[in-house]
């Protein structure tokens, strides 16, 4: 949809436009400055300094301040789509590259000085965006404008629907007492949401163990730790160190240390901010007119209501009880057979299960990461995703970057040669570096005021082993199956062609946003796909031999009772501190883990809670959305792909109708025009082996 220039109604409405104007030129000639390497049709910059991210927010803010003013002072009787609507649509536009240049490299940049603006950038932004979100003179000129009932697009009404319902779920419509309380309670969260963030991407507790201590790692994984103090050798809680150590490690003691100090990171820190921030999530939820936090975020969900959750958590925990327990009794035999202890706990979990996997499916994992090294994993990935989808990868050579390790790409269609946008892989750990696998839109594809389709960019972050001068890295194949998920977002973003950033990529609903790249971890369970990915670290020619590839896919349900309770345990902990007025997450956990996990009691002195970063990162009573939208993705999948990972066909109908709409369209209408059908939950629960 072609917009058309802001033209606003007064003198002053006049005086403020030509401020806006020139603050928008300043701030895109700030943006240009200093910024060679840039490739055409990205704005974001991804590599300031701290004082540059502080200025670029401040000029962020004056602009977003002075669009929000002009739109304001049009007078009731003359709001018109030209002045009301359109400036806010192009606000979000411009605004959100910006923005993400200052909060991004919290994320990841090297330097702590630059992580440390970001941080306070974003605490900044997020304040001014609260108050804008909050102003009671733009909602009525809104809301003026909404009860015109002009004809729209439909995607620009939905836009204008959005709006409306947005201010209103901040209480525009309440008391100005509530709305203070609101924006003050508002506020406060955010900024206690970004401290919990930053402890956790700081946290850098090393242990330190004897070789005979961490008997089962294999030879590499010891040869490439550093010594330590008392000549022990040195272990991080970073992925790379804690996932081996947790399924191979034969000492039990290691584990549990291992296991107990996993489970106490930032615990000293985060434990109180998080219960802080669920009272203050409560307190809102009532201003607003919701019983708790719950019913208020799920109420713009698929979910729709927090009984619809419990109900779908607690039925799917039911159902796959008897397996969960039948799986736990071999596993607790298996550990007094090897241990001589049949006393079993979250340490022993992971162990255990690789073990058994080990022996049923006669296949070791790490003979199965030798034809997984990063190179061909990547590449064999990136064809996959081209021909399944029509599209067409381009590594971009000497990119601007935040960090050495991080390569650019850009994307076109295969057929048309339509440029289609960018993304970013950041696939190595390093301190101070977000500390989990995650997908950040970085800049929205949508029409821009010219009328030209803003070219969607996002950005990969992982924390795979990284490369040495002897072997490259080698990825486990849960590793591949969390690369492929990852990328899956990725795609999302770029293949979405919304009119609106508000609606780009991966703004659908919270509950269904998983799913798509749940559909695609299939992939990685497929013969046909893991050939393509694979390669013999000292011969690439040797794909994953036919034997590990059947042992592979034959071991898709192998403990999916037990590996499902742990997402409904997540699922659970989540609505259930936020369906109260202030929770003490020790004691729920204490109670709530035995519970779920067949009797598995909670690691002692533990609280997992102060590193879950979903209840901060904007999954707050939405865990739940994993286990629900793998529901869909599971129908998804028997339905299209099943038996034809490869068709083409099926791959452009996936990107045509459930990846190109973005947030256009409802979740459910989006899985409706998919499968041609309703979607069902039989799919799911015979992956599951329920059926």
């Amino acid at each position: 949809m072609k917009q058309k220039e802001i033209a606003l109604a007064g003198a002053a409405a006049a005086a403020i436009t030509i401020a806006t104007k020139l603050l928008l030129s300043s701030l895109k000639s700030s943006l240009s400055s200093r910024d060679g390497g840039r490739e055409e049709g990205i704005h974001i910059r991804v590599k300031q300094s701290a004082s540059e991210i502080l200025k670029q927010a401040d000029r962020m803010i004056a602009l977003s301040q002075s669009v929000h003013d002009a739109v304001a002072a049009v007078p009731l009787d003359e709001v018109s789509y030209e002045t009301v609507i359109a400036p806010l649509a192009n606000l979000e536009a411009e605004e959100f590259a910006v923005v993400q240049g200052c909060v991004f490299p919290s994320l990841v940049a090297v330097s702590k000085d630059v992580r440390n603006a970001s941080a306070e950038a974003e605490k900044k932004i997020d304040a001014h965006n609260i108050k804008c979100s909050l102003r009671e003179d733009v909602y009525l000129v809104v809301k003026a404008y909404a009860a015109k009932k002009e004809t729209l697009s439909p995607q620009a009404q939905r836009f204008v629907d959005r709006l409306i319902r947005d201010y209103e779920r901040l209480g525009l419509n309440l008391s100005a007492d509530t709305r203070r309380k609101v924006e003050f309670l508002k506020t406060t969260i955010g900024e206690l949401c970004i401290e919990f963030q930053q402890n956790m991407n700081e946290e850098n507790r090393r242990l330190y163990f004897t070789e005979e201590e961490l008997a089962g790692l294999p030879k590499n994984f010891i040869q490439d730790l550093k010594t330590g103090k008392d000549n022990k050798l040195e272990v991080t809680l970073k992925y790379p160190h804690y996932f081996p150590i947790m399924e191979r490690c034969k000492v039990g003691t290691t584990r549990q240390a291992v296991a107990v100090a996993y489970d106490q990171r930032c615990m000293n820190e985060n434990v109180s901010i998080l219960e802080k921030v669920v009272a203050l999530r409560h307190a809102m939820a009532q201003l607003l007119g919701y019983r708790n936090h719950a019913e208020y975020v799920i109420a713009i969900r698929m979910a729709k209501s927090p009984s619809k959750v419990k109900e779908f958590l607690e039925s799917i925990s039911k159902r796959i009880s008897v397996l969960a327990a039948k799986e736990l009794t071999k596993l607790r035999a298996m550990k007094k057979a090897e241990e001589g202890n049949d006393l079993f706990g979250m340490a022993d979990l992971r162990y255990y299960i690789r073990k058994a996997e080990e022996e049923e499916f006669k296949v070791d994992y790490e003979t199965v990461k030798q034809y997984f090294p990063m190179a061909v994993v990547t590449a064999g990935l990136l064809q996959i995703y081209q021909d399944l989808l029509g599209l067409k990868f381009k590594e971009v050579p000497n990119p601007q970057v935040w960090h050495p390790d991080v390569q650019l790409y850009s994307v076109s269609d295969s057929e048309t040669g339509e440029r289609m946008g960018y993304f970013y892989l950041d696939l190595y750990p390093r301190d101070g570096k977000y500390t989990h696998a995650c997908v950040c839109s970085l800049q929205p594809g949508c029409v821009q005021k010219d009328g030209h389709h803003q070219l969607p960019v996002a950005a990969m972050l992982a924390n795979f082993s990284k490369p040495t001068k002897e072997k490259p890295s080698l990825l486990g194949h849960t590793e591949v199956e969390t690369y492929f998920h990852e990328f899956g977002h990725v795609m999302h973003h770029i293949c979405s062609r919304a009119s609106f950033a508000k609606f780009s990529g991966l703004r659908v609903e919270d509950d269904f946003v998983e799913a798509p790249s749940q559909m695609l971890e299939n992939w990685c369970l497929e013969s046909d796909s893991l050939k393509l990915m694979s390669g013999f670290y000292k011969d690439t020619k040797q794909s994953l031999p036919d034997d590990i590839c059947q042992a592979l896919m034959q071991k898709r349900r192998a403990f999916a009772g037990l590996l499902t309770k742990r997402q409904i345990l997540f699922g659970l902990f989540d609505q259930s501190i936020h369906m109260r007025d202030k929770a003490e997450t020790g004691a729920i956990l204490k109670e709530l883990v035995p519970k779920v996990m067949e009797g598995i009691p909670m690691l002692e002195g533990t609280n997992f809670s102060a590193s879950f970063g979903h209840m901060t990162g904007g999954y707050d009573a939405a865990y739940y959305s994993y286990l629900w939208s793998e529901v869909f993705s599971a129908d998804m999948f028997e339905a299209k792909f099943k038996g034809n990972v490869l068709s083409k066909s099926a791959g452009r109908e996936y990107r045509e109708k459930v990846l190109a709409p973005g947030a256009c369209k409802d979740a459910a209408v989006i899985l409706r025009d998919f499968l041609g059908r309703e979607p069902t939950e039989e799919a799911f629960l015979r992956s599951k082996g329920l059926l």
